[in-house]
């Protein structure tokens, strides 16, 4: 058993502030909704912490070794995300993340429909999220070192 509420604020303060540390070189443009979301995870995960001693709840993170699995699996495919990210660019890493994400999270992973649904899917989200990043709010994003010339 765990104290949950004190365990994840932790992590969520040093995500954050790994976050903040590796993000300091965006223009000052792209750096302002990562701020403001970086100050929204400091105050939440400090209040989750002061709550855990004040109320402290124990909790077992993990009910199963498949639920476990599931978290883990989920997490190797952000983290693969993050590494293609500087190396073949936003559009074709976040195509790739989405599809896979979408694959792995569906009852029926395999079936034609739920492939071509996910695909449909993947490029209509990234897409309308680089369009509203790129070009109405400015934001530069990863091209990619194999892209650049």
């Amino acid at each position: 058993m765990l104290n949950a509420d004190l365990f994840i604020g932790i992590f969520g303060m040093l995500f954050g502030a790994f976050i903040f540390a590796f993000t300091r070189d965006l223009s000052s443009l792209g750096g302002v909704f990562l701020d403001a979301v970086l100050v929204a995870i400091f105050f939440l995960s400090f209040i989750m912490v002061v709550k855990s001693w004040l109320r402290p709840e124990k909790l077992a993170i993990f009910d199963s070794v498949v639920e476990r699995n599931n978290v883990l699996i989920g997490i190797v495919i952000l983290l693969l995300y993050l590494m293609l990210l500087p190396v073949i660019g936003f559009l074709p890493s976040s195509y790739i993340f989405y599809l896979c994400f979408n694959l792995y999270l569906a009852e029926d992973r395999w079936s034609r429909r739920n492939l071509l649904q996910s695909a449909v899917l993947s490029v209509v989200v990234v897409s309308v999220f680089y369009m509203m990043f790129y070009y109405f709010l400015g934001v530069p994003l990863p091209q990619g070192a194999l892209f650049e010339s």
